[in-house]
């Protein structure tokens, strides 16, 4: 079965494809406070990753449902790459630190290290030779 697109251009795809955009950045200010106020919340805030979840959901929706009524794979590629980017930064902005302005170490406290990484000796207290 071949994919037809209703768009006898693929400038259709693309125009498509940036109203996909439009939409996507719509339902992420409506569903999510701005990158700003994100940023100066607690780390990895479980409210703000549920809206985030919650805005991903609507939005592939909308590119599943513009897909099957329009079947062009320009639009379709084009406001997926649309929808990471957008999801991308408001998850980067939920796991940066307010104090330090870095990402968090989000591993409940406990620093993380490679098994073969072992302490230096302390070499404070031997003598001089």
């Amino acid at each position: 079965m071949e994919l037809k697109s209703i768009f006898t251009k693929p400038e259709g795809g693309i125009m498509a494809g940036l109203a996909e955009g439009i939409a996507i950045y719509l339902i992420y200010q409506s569903a999510l406070p701005t990158h700003a106020d994100i940023r100066t919340a607690t780390p990895d805030n479980a409210d703000i990753e549920a809206a985030r979840k919650g805005a991903a959901w609507k939005s592939a929706a909308l590119l599943g449902i513009v897909f099957l009524l329009t079947r062009d794979l320009n639009a379709f590629i084009l406001g997926g790459t649309e929808l990471f980017g957008i999801d991308y930064l408001a998850k980067h902005s939920n796991m940066i630190n307010p104090g330090t302005g870095k990402l968090a170490n989000i591993s409940g406290g406990v620093n993380i290290a490679p098994s073969n990484v072992y302490n230096m000796p302390d070499y404070s207290q031997s003598e001089a030779m």
